[in-house]
């Protein structure tokens, strides 16, 4: 399976906007159920291309398999940091990419001034966190039932990495 990783432009809106679909219709990874409407996706993907929030996704023959992006927080105080998002279809999981493509969009962020990314993971990915941990993410909380889908509550993890440069 062939791939290149790049950062999106307006044409991948459509195909990010049904990956993150897929993604989020599992109910196993995102704290949604299913993407927002594609004008809010196109509003989300415009908004990073004017900030310069880096936004990567993964492609295979033109087909979006994957995204990560991190977003800057908006609040005076804490613009240096930003929160990251990531997904996979499942097809395109456990061979390495996800990886990959945090390590390029984590640079990125880094080029452009973040000093701290954060992200949230639910409990039950055990997979996600191992990956997470992996690249210096730690632990920074524990938020108890945080996340309810089908009327189960879930804990999610709240994770950080810090710039290099940075104390850790």
């Amino acid at each position: 399976m062939s791939y290149r990783i790049e950062h999106i432009s307006e044409q991948h809106i459509p195909g990010f906007h049904a990956a993150v679909d897929a993604v989020a219709r599992e109910k196993q990874y995102l704290a949604f159920t299913a993407a927002p409407p594609l004008d809010e996706t196109r509003n989300f993907v415009e908004g990073n291309l004017r900030s310069g929030n880096p936004q990567f996704v993964v492609l295979n023959g033109g087909h979006v398999v994957g995204w990560c992006d991190v977003v800057r927080l908006r609040q005076d105080a804490v613009r240096h940091g930003g929160i990251l998002g990531i997904g996979l279809l499942p097809e395109w999981r456990g061979r390495g990419i996800g990886r990959e493509l945090m390590a390029q969009t984590i640079s990125s962020a880094w080029a452009r001034g973040f000093t701290r990314i954060e992200l949230g993971v639910l409990y039950s990915n055990q997979r996600g966190l191992r990956l997470y941990e992996s690249l210096g993410f730690r632990h920074e909380g524990r938020r108890v039932a945080a996340i309810c889908i089908d009327g189960q509550y879930q804990d999610s993890l709240v994770m950080a990495l810090l710039h290099p440069d940075m104390a850790q």
